[in-house]
């Protein structure tokens, strides 16, 4: 894949790095949503480009929730920030940007 291709399609809202999908899965812990997640990173990766150098946190999944999912994941994510949970990948950096990712997501999929 070349590189305008691959940036045009990371830079979408329905595609996450494996990274923010790992951490938003500790975060929700079990939910019963965490399984729509989770079955997209059984498909394989983006295609990255020859001369990528990310490792696997960098591999990039399309995510294909329903727009309930979407939005429970959202309220879930807003509700565990709020109520101050880290993940072992945010607890020195924070959360910033995933509320914010959700809500894109969420607003991609249609009005709610």
């Amino acid at each position: 894949m070349d590189w305008e291709c691959y940036k045009r399609l990371c830079d979408e809202p329905n595609f996450w790095s494996r990274w923010m999908l790992e951490q938003t899965l500790e975060l929700l812990e079990h939910a019963e949503v965490s399984k729509a997640i989770k079955h997209a990173m059984v498909r394989a990766p983006l295609a990255k480009p020859v001369d990528h150098r990310g490792g696997r946190a960098t591999d990039m999944f399309e995510l294909s929730l329903t727009l309930t999912e979407a939005i429970k994941v959202s309220e879930l994510v807003t509700e565990a920030i709020a109520g101050g949970k880290t993940t072992t990948g945010t607890k020195n950096r924070g959360f910033g940007g995933f509320r914010e990712a959700w809500e894109e997501y969420r607003r991609f999929l249609g009005p709610s």
